[in-house]
């Protein structure tokens, strides 16, 4: 009977976060499926646009490739960025016999027909929860593990991705697939062979997801004591199957088995260089790389001299395969990222102040970013608007609030000498912190509070049964 209750409980709380989710991406869809007319007749979908617009024109390009018959192999595979993401898309617009464009002549998004991507995506994240419950049911007590659902279930920072067109929500579902299997502690062949899939899925969903690989790895050679070497490897054949077939693909387009998107070897040079060298010495880089892209054969024009610096690296390595002069654009893209990390061994100073600074930029909790994503047609114009400034006190004191009973949580569990469940968790947020903190954008810390649920889950359950103590004595002496 408590068996039923507690799962019943349970559907019950997953149901309402359904609803809640479901409503969520109707008032978005209803407020924001819209376009904004800007100058020249053009115009950009308030939802669908920057780098949620490039996913969704990749996986256009392929739906419609597919449909004229081109094998699958042949399809758009520019790889500048994420690589299942947009096949995902692609997938939605078959299965649905939907456009992006309202006619293929312009690149107005089209109306009304993206809201169903949304609901796919809300149902596979809550799925991905009820795996969770019915994996760790026997792992956990029923307290914490209901609070560590209800966290995952509603924290905002999660919960606001679900109901947007951003990568986000479903690398979230498959972080949670993994740690599912990783912490059920029952490492048969096929879990083992299926932890591996989810893992080259992760990889290819986000690239931050590629090198998980390796924590899962040392976490296994640590914590179990039989057949280390047969697990690790069963979990690397399925790995390296995934990223195979992505390998492959790339191969049968360019001639170069890869599986890492182009975009890795631009973001030093684009994010980071400006930060770390002075105005002289940015123009003096800037006419080396001129001069050598000259020297290559490849003509100058004025609007790549007038283009800022920091964005060559985008041009180059996002049209990587453009041949001119027999000089093709991989090489220039090689270049900035050789040169970028060149530069920041060679600044060892100033890139440890950029990466401390970027650091506690990173760490800042946004549980407003997809409202304000919704409201400005550009991350730059809501960095200088005064809600951005008005909104960092609350981001700053939720923020406080989530590490602080994540400590109690980890003090707590520490104290339990739950030290296998600490390293799990330890070494995953490590990892996505590592990763990425550099880069500063608070969207991608997102995915460590997917293992802090579980510290969060802990240190409420603490704090409550303090209070509950509390009342009990006060009960009792009146």
């Amino acid at each position: 009977m408590k068996l039923k209750k507690n799962i019943n409980f349970f559907l019950a709380i997953i149901i309402f976060s359904l609803i809640l989710s479901l409503l969520y991406s109707n008032f978005n869809i209803k407020n924001y499926d819209k376009n904004l007319n800007l100058n020249d007749d053009a115009s950009i979908h308030l939802m669908i646009k920057n780098d949620a617009l490039r996913y969704f024109s990749y996986g256009y390009k392929i739906k419609k490739q597919l449909e004229e018959g081109i094998n699958y192999f042949d399809t758009e595979n520019n790889n500048f960025t994420k690589y299942l993401y947009p096949r995902i898309i692609a997938l939605y617009y078959l299965i649905f016999d939907y456009d992006l464009y309202e006619d293929n002549d312009n690149n107005k998004v089209k109306i009304g027909v993206h809201h169903n991507f949304l609901i796919i995506q809300i149902f596979l994240y809550y799925l991905s929860l009820i795996f969770l419950y019915f994996q760790l049911k026997n792992q956990f007590d029923d307290k914490t593990l209901f609070l560590t659902i209800i966290f995952l279930c509603l924290e905002p920072t999660i919960f606001q991705y679900h109901g947007s067109f951003w990568s986000e929500s479903i690398f979230f579902s498959l972080q949670i697939l993994i740690m599912s299997l990783i912490l059920n502690n029952n490492y048969s062949h096929f879990k083992n062979f299926t932890l591996g899939l989810l893992l080259g899925l992760l990889a290819l969903q986000r690239t931050n997801g590629f090198y998980y690989f390796v924590p899962i790895i040392i976490y296994i050679f640590f914590i179990n004591k039989t057949n280390i070497y047969k697990k690790i490897a069963i979990i690397l054949i399925g790995y390296l199957l995934i990223l195979s077939f992505a390998g492959y693909h790339n191969y049968k387009k360019t001639d170069n088995f890869f599986v890492l998107p182009k975009e890795t070897k631009s973001v030093l040079h684009a994010y980071v260089i400006s930060e770390v060298l002075n105005k002289k010495q940015l123009n003096n880089e800037k006419e080396l790389a001129l001069q050598m892209i000259k020297d290559k054969g490849i003509s100058i024009s004025q609007d790549l001299i007038n283009t800022k610096y920091s964005r060559y690296s985008f041009i180059f390595c996002e049209n990587y395969d453009k041949i001119i002069n027999k000089v093709k654009y991989l090489e220039i893209c090689n270049y900035f990222n050789s040169r970028s990390k060149q530069i920041l061994i060679s600044n060892p100073i100033k890139t440890i102040k950029f990466i401390i600074k970027r650091s506690f930029s990173f760490s800042l909790l946004n549980p407003f970013h997809i409202y304000a994503d919704n409201l400005y047609i550009s991350e730059k114009y809501y960095y200088k608007s005064d809600l951005h400034k008005n909104l960092i006190k609350y981001r700053a004191i939720y923020s406080l609030i989530i590490y602080l009973i994540c400590f109690i949580g980890l003090i707590y569990l520490l104290k339990l000498k739950k030290n296998d469940l600490v390293f799990f968790v330890i070494l995953s947020s490590l990892y996505f912190f590592i990763i990425l903190s550099w880069h500063g954008n608070n969207r991608y810390f997102t995915p460590i509070l997917i293992y802090q649920s579980i510290f969060f889950a802990n240190g409420l359950r603490l704090i409550l049964d303090f209070f509950k103590k509390q009342i009990a004595q006060r009960k009792n002496i009146s």
